[in-house]
């Protein structure tokens, strides 16, 4: 009879010691389970909170114009995109495609392309105006006038400006701008002009 009690103890150590691990286990999964839970949502809100201060933009740009007896016209996209920084103030990246048709008696027509990679900084000063300063380097075709050869050359575009947004903060809005690009200015060589006239959307904003 002793044998048999000392037997059970025994087993019921036994089953005790086997047990123990697997509910020090489970009880650190538990304490670990929430913790995984608020780093998720900690996660989750620094993710959302960062996608809350996003807001959206594009521009299309449209000209023509005429110059010794020739023409000019002038088609592009810029999208960009814009992060509240605080308060009124908001920076990001911008980029800007344009396609031009140069004409000229005598020659034809001439497609040149050019690309616009850069940042801005924006601040609202009041209900929809604001200020712009940009800085991007351009890569463009040109084309000599003379001998009608077409090359690729860059420069660092200097833009500082103003415009309006028609719409509420924070929805959807259409805005015009004018900026005015001190590189362009500067370029003695240069027969672009240095006053850029834009219209463009926002989301967001």
């Amino acid at each position: 009879m002793q044998l048999k009690k000392h037997n059970l103890v025994l087993l019921a150590l036994a089953l005790l010691i086997s047990f123990a691990p697997s509910v020090s286990a489970q009880r650190r999964d538990r304490e670990r389970e929430p913790k995984r839970e608020r780093e998720y949502k900690a996660e989750k809100e620094a993710t959302n909170d960062f996608t809350s201060k996003l807001w959206y933009g594009g521009g299309v740009n449209i000209g023509f114009g005429a110059f010794n007896g020739g023409s000019i016209f002038v088609f592009g996209l810029s999208p960009m995109v814009g992060y509240k920084i605080a308060g009124p103030l908001s920076a990001g990246p911008r980029v800007a495609y344009d396609f031009t048709s140069l004409k000229q008696p005598g020659f034809k027509a001439t497609a040149l392309h050019s690309w616009d990679v850069g940042g801005f900084v924006r601040c609202r000063v009041f209900r929809g105006l604001f200020l712009q300063a940009e800085l991007s380097n351009k890569w463009f075709q040109d084309k000599d006038l003379n001998t009608q050869e077409r090359f690729t050359d860059q420069r660092v575009n200097q833009r500082l400006g103003a415009g309006w947004n028609f719409g509420e903060p924070g929805g959807v809005g259409s805005e015009i701008s004018i900026l005015y690009n001190f590189k362009v200015a500067n370029d003695i060589n240069g027969w672009d002009n240095p006053v850029e006239y834009r219209f463009g959307f926002t989301w967001k904003f």
